[in-house]
């Protein structure tokens, strides 16, 4: 009986039939807004942490995109995305980020402040305090001021992550 019931609670909980799973609605999203990729690029992988930045109680999506298309010697493009009916609204482009990428306890303009990496591309390595301005995430790592004392907070994508092919 206690089986049946469980069954019969995973069953309502699950998604209906044909419906995609928040990530696999953002790599459709991904697909679409990256279709000019898909010819030259098409080793292209992607990286997805979610978090909520904003504290609406729904999660951004901070999306690291990896090939010849998004990275250089200093490193590759993060994109933060925000939900918006059932889709997704780009609010930040940062170009050069290294992992680890890390979601801090600070705020600024209401937004979580976050923290990533630099090094390479002639830039002095450290650790970069990402904040918002109130519109966007600074798009430059190497610009934004260095993060005072040692990185805390949540890794959101690491060093680590394997990232899945795009297209």
């Amino acid at each position: 009986m206690r089986r049946a019931a469980l069954l019969l609670l995973a069953s309502a909980c699950a998604a209906p039939a044909g419906a995609q799973t928040r990530e696999e609605g953002l790599r459709t999203f991904l697909q679409t807004t990256f279709a000019d990729a898909r010819q030259d690029y098409a080793d292209t992988t992607y990286v997805v942490a979610f978090a909520d930045l904003n504290g609406d109680g729904r999660d951004e999506a901070l999306v690291s995109l990896q090939s010849g298309m998004f990275c250089g010697s200093g490193g590759c493009a993060l994109y933060v995305y925000t939900p918006v009916r059932g889709s997704w609204r780009q609010k930040a482009e940062l170009t050069i980020v290294n992992a680890p990428v890390r979601l801090l306890a600070s705020r600024s303009h209401g937004w979580r402040d976050l923290s990533v990496a630099v090094r390479g591309g002639g830039a002095l390595p450290r650790t970069a305090w990402i904040r918002f301005n109130g519109r966007t995430y600074a798009a430059n790592p190497s610009l934004a001021p260095r993060l005072p004392g040692r990185p805390t907070g949540r890794v959101l994508i690491s060093g680590r992550a394997e990232g899945r092919r795009l297209f």
